[in-house]
C-alpha cells in the first residue's frame, strides 16, 4: 500500500479488528492480575517489616565485637597522640611563638637610674636646705620660740571692742565674727 493513498486492504482492517479484540480481553486479565499481585503483596509487606529488623539485629550483633576491638585499638592510640602532642609538639610552638613575639616587639629604652650615694646626698642637702629655711623663719618671727611677736600672748579680747553693738560669739573665743 501506498502512502498517499486513503484505502485499506482487507488483510489490514482484520488485523486492526483483531488488535482491538485482544486488547478488550487483556483489560480484564490485567485487572485480576493486579488484584492477585495487591492481596499477595500484603503478606509480604507484613513479613517484610520482621524480616528487616531481623536482619538488622543480626547486622548488629555481628558488628559489635568488631566495633568493640576497633575502640579498643584506638583508645591507647589516641592517647598516646595526645601525649606526644603535649610532650613534644606543644613545646616546640610554645618556643616558635616565644621567638616570633621577641622578633616583633619593640625594645624599651632603659630608664636611666640614680645610683643610692646621688639619693642619699640629695635627700640631705634638702633636708639642711629645710631645716635653715625654718630657722630662718623662726629668727624673723622674734625670740627664736617660733611665735610671732604680732600674736597676743594670751588668748583674751581685752581692748577689743565690737563696732556697732556686735557682741562677739562665745563659741569664737571672743574674736569678731567674719563677715
Amino acid at each position: 500500500m501506498s502512502l498517499m493513498s486513503r484505502k485499506q486492504s482487507a488483510n489490514e482492517s482484520g488485523l486492526r479488528d483483531q488488535a482491538i479484540g485482544m486488547a478488550r480481553q487483556a483489560i480484564p486479565a490485567a485487572k485480576n492480575a493486579g488484584a492477585i499481585a495487591a492481596q499477595q503483596a500484603v503478606p509480604l509487606a507484613r513479613n517484610a517489616g520482621t524480616s528487616m529488623k531481623a536482619g538488622a539485629d543480626g547486622a548488629a550483633a555481628w558488628a559489635t565485637p568488631y566495633a568493640n576491638a576497633a575502640r579498643t585499638w584506638a583508645a591507647p592510640q589516641l592517647e598516646q597522640a595526645a601525649t606526644a602532642v603535649s610532650e613534644k609538639l606543644a613545646p616546640m610552638i610554645s618556643e616558635a611563638l616565644i621567638a616570633a613575639a621577641q622578633k616583633i616587639d619593640v625594645e624599651q629604652p632603659k630608664r636611666r637610674r640614680l645610683s643610692k650615694p646621688v639619693v642619699l646626698v640629695g635627700s640631705l642637702v634638702l633636708t639642711a636646705a629645710g631645716a635653715a629655711a625654718a630657722m630662718q623663719l623662726m629668727n624673723r618671727n622674734g625670740n627664736g620660740n617660733g611665735y610671732s611677736a604680732a600674736m597676743p600672748a594670751s588668748d583674751t579680747t581685752e581692748g577689743y571692742e565690737p563696732a556697732n553693738g556686735d557682741i562677739p560669739d562665745p563659741d569664737s573665743d571672743g574674736y569678731p565674727p567674719i563677715t
